[in-house]
């Protein structure tokens, strides 16, 4: 519709050229995040990149720095802000009034997260594979809801030609927006000759937003222990590599191979539980 492709991405440095190569054939850049009054300002040159990363507290410092370097040498665009959720709840959290939707869906979601800690503290690896897959459902909720809303204000712009940032997670947008799409995991994939496998926790939630079967205890336990050994660290890439990408899909095949009963097995020594604790 009007020209929008939806580019699936994550917060990877890696992924920056090419973001680059899809944001320099658009007229509009839709970023996948909550606007703020110093965005533009950052653009104009008026405050410095590192004062901007330092007031905004981003969880990933180095890519959103690389990302606004890469965004204040295009030219001739217009780059917005727009995630409406993600804004509902700022406003919820500073001066708890919003949208009481936003409200609701949050407060499930965190009940259900808060449950799998719990039990991930009592360490009862068949409870906590349950409330995994409690919090993907819960998750897969939120996720439709956050794309419906962004595809509204998305659809209010009298634009052609945008390039829309999301996460790998956001496909039910692409398909309300009825927009052309990227993913970038793909890319690389084909640029390594590999073939790009999803990790479990994203088939399990996919499964809530789709509606088909899988075998969700199996892919909980898997999904425990690839975030688990997943590296949280940002890795800046030499020349022409892909770290995270190739440490991801490594680890995911890892997974993918072990059972259930294996998962637990290695739940338990990644963690040093001790049955019944």
């Amino acid at each position: 519709m009007r020209g929008m492709k939806v580019i699936f991405t994550s917060h990877r440095v890696e992924n920056l050229q090419f973001m680059k190569l899809e944001f320099e054939k658009a007229k509009v850049i839709v970023l996948e995040e909550p606007r703020n009054e110093v965005f533009q300002e950052v653009l104009k040159g008026n405050i410095s990149v590192e004062a901007y990363v330092n007031l905004i507290d981003t969880q990933f410092p180095v890519y959103t720095s690389k990302l606004i370097q890469m965004l204040k040498e295009l030219e001739g665009k217009d780059i917005l802000q727009i995630e409406p959720y993600l804004e509902e709840v700022e406003k919820l959290s500073r001066y708890n009034a919003g949208d009481e939707k936003v409200r609701d869906m949050e407060r499930k979601v965190n009940l259900a997260y808060l449950d799998y800690v719990e039990s991930f503290m009592r360490g009862d690896f068949d409870e906590i594979v349950s409330r995994v897959i409690d919090f993907a459902k819960a998750d897969a909720q939120r996720f439709v809801m956050r794309d419906e809303m962004r595809a509204k204000s998305i659809l209010e712009l009298e634009e052609e030609n945008i390039a829309i940032e999301a996460g790998v997670m956001h496909s039910k947008l692409a398909e309300i927006l009825n927009a052309e799409t990227v993913s970038i995991p793909e890319l690389i994939a084909e640029r390594l000759n590999i073939k790009y496998i999803e990790n479990p926790g994203n088939v399990l939630t996919k499964s809530f937003i789709y509606d088909f079967d899988c075998d969700r205890e199996l892919l909980a336990a898997r999904s425990l222990i690839y975030v688990t050994l997943t590296k949280k660290e940002e890795i800046v890439p030499e020349s022409d590599s892909f770290p995270h990408f190739t440490h991801e899909q490594k680890l995911v095949r890892f997974v993918n191979n072990l059972s259930y009963e294996r998962c637990k097995k290695v739940f338990f020594k990644l963690w040093k539980f001790e049955k019944g604790i």
